[in-house]
C-alpha cells in the first residue's frame, strides 16, 4: 500500500503533470487522467428553504417541501479561480429551485436565454453547473435534462429554448396584483383533461388596460406561464367552451393575444411560428391542399404593410366566430377600438 501511494504522489508531482498523462489502475493512460474504475464525488440531500453551494460540494439532491433559492459561491480574483468546477442538481421534491450566481455574475443557460440572473430547475428535472474560470460576467453555464431528454430537444413538440424561458407548474405559478401599471385579475382556470388531451391548464386574466403582445409575453413570463397556443382543432375547441364563451368559459369578449408570431430569420422576414416551437396538427383529408388546422379569417395571416406580426382572437364584436387574424404586435387594441385587457396563459405541468 505506501508503495502504491508513494507513486501516486509522484505521478502528481508537479513535473509529472506538466509532462505525463495519469493513470489509476492502467499502465497505458490514453487520457490526461484515466481513472480505469469507479469514481466517488460527494453526495448531499438538501431539505432548506436556501442554500450556498460549497466548495465541497458536488452532487446536491434537493427533498425539500417549499420552493428554495440556491446561491453558487462568488468567482475568486484571478489567477486563483475555480474554472471548470462541477455541481450536478437533481430536483427530486415537487417544487422549484431557484439557482442565482453572486451579485452580479450572470449564467447562461441556453442558446436563447444567456446572461441571466438566475434559472430555475423545475421539480423532476436534473442540472449540471460548470464554472467558466471568469470572475465577472458570465461566470457559469448551465445544462438542463429532464426524464433523460436535453433541455433543447423538443418533447411532443416543445421547446423552452425557443420560448426563452422554463414555465412553472400551474401550482406554482406567481399572479401578481398589479404589472405595468394595471390591475391584475384572475378570473379562473380549467385543465384539459381525457382522452386525446393535453392535460394543460388553461388560466383566464382581466387586466385594468390594454397591453401590447410584447407586455402580454413579458406578463406570461412573469405569471409562469406562457401566451395560449392552439395547434390542433381539438384543444381551439376546448379553449373556446370552457376559457372564452359565456356562460361555459369566463365571458372572455375582447382580443386576445395567440402565441403565434412573426419571426424575422435573415434572408425571410414573414415566418409564422408558435412561441413554443409546437408544429400544426395537419387536417390531410381537405382540397386540393391538405391544410393545418388553424383558425384564421380567410386570407390571414396576410402581415400587411409588413407590419402585422403578431396573431390574436378577435372580439366577439368583429367576429362571433372567434376567428383569429394578425396585427401590429406594438398596438393595446385593435382598429375597431376593442382593447388587449384580457389574456389566456397556458401552464403545461400541474
Amino acid at each position: 500500500m505506501k508503495k502504491i501511494v508513494i507513486l501516486t504522489l509522484m505521478l502528481f508531482s508537479h513535473d509529472n503533470i506538466l509532462l505525463s498523462q495519469v493513470g489509476i489502475n492502467t499502465s497505458s493512460p490514453g487520457s490526461t487522467l484515466d481513472v480505469n474504475g469507479s469514481f466517488a464525488t460527494s453526495y448531499k440531500a438538501i431539505s432548506a428553504a436556501s442554500y450556498t453551494l460549497l466548495k465541497t460540494d458536488h452532487y446536491l439532491d434537493f427533498r425539500g417541501a417549499n420552493a428554495s433559492k440556491w446561491s453558487l459561491p462568488a468567482a475568486l480574483p484571478a489567477p486563483a479561480t475555480f474554472g471548470g468546477r462541477i455541481y450536478e442538481i437533481r430536483n427530486g421534491s415537487n417544487f422549484d429551485i431557484t439557482v442565482v450566481p453572486n451579485g452580479s455574475e450572470k449564467i447562461d443557460v441556453s442558446t436563447t436565454a444567456v446572461n441571466q440572473p438566475s434559472f430555475i430547475i423545475p421539480a423532476g428535472y436534473f442540472a449540471i453547473v460548470k464554472n467558466t474560470g471568469l470572475t465577472s460576467g458570465t461566470t457559469w453555464v448551465v445544462t438542463l435534462l429532464t426524464a433523460g431528454n436535453a433541455n433543447n430537444v423538443k418533447t411532443n413538440g416543445f421547446s423552452n429554448s425557443i420560448l426563452g424561458y422554463m414555465p412553472s407548474k400551474y401550482s406554482q405559478r406567481s399572479v401578481p396584483n398589479t404589472f405595468d401599471g394595471v390591475s391584475v385579475a384572475e378570473t379562473g382556470c380549467k385543465k384539459w383533461s381525457g382522452l386525446g388531451a393535453n392535460d394543460h391548464t388553461y388560466c383566464a386574466y382581466q387586466l385594468g388596460g390594454g397591453k401590447n403582445f410584447y407586455k402580454t409575453f413579458a406578463f406570461a413570463k412573469q405569471v409562469g406561464g406562457y401566451i395560449v397556443t392552439m395547434n390542433s382543432d381539438a384543444e381551439r375547441e376546448f379553449i373556446n367552451k370552457n376559457i372564452l364563451a359565456n356562460g361555459t368559459g369566463y365571458n372572455l369578449n375582447n382580443s386576445i393575444w395567440i402565441g403565434y408570431n412573426k419571426v424575422a430569420y435573415p434572408g425571410n422576414s414573414n415566418k409564422f411560428t408558435w412561441i413554443t416551437g409546437e408544429d400544426w396538427n395537419i387536417d390531410w383529408t381537405t382540397s386540393p391542399n391538405s391544410t393545418p388546422q388553424a383558425y384564421f379569417n380567410s386570407g390571414e395571416p396576410n402581415n400587411a404593410g409588413d407590419v402585422e406580426g403578431s396573431c390574436h382572437i378577435l372580439a366577439t364584436s368583429d367576429n362571433n366566430a372567434r376567428r383569429w387574424n394578425d396585427l401590429s404586435g406594438s398596438l393595446t387594441q385593435t382598429g375597431s377600438g376593442v382593447i388587449f385587457n384580457q389574456v389566456i396563459l397556458e401552464f403545461n405541468e400541474d
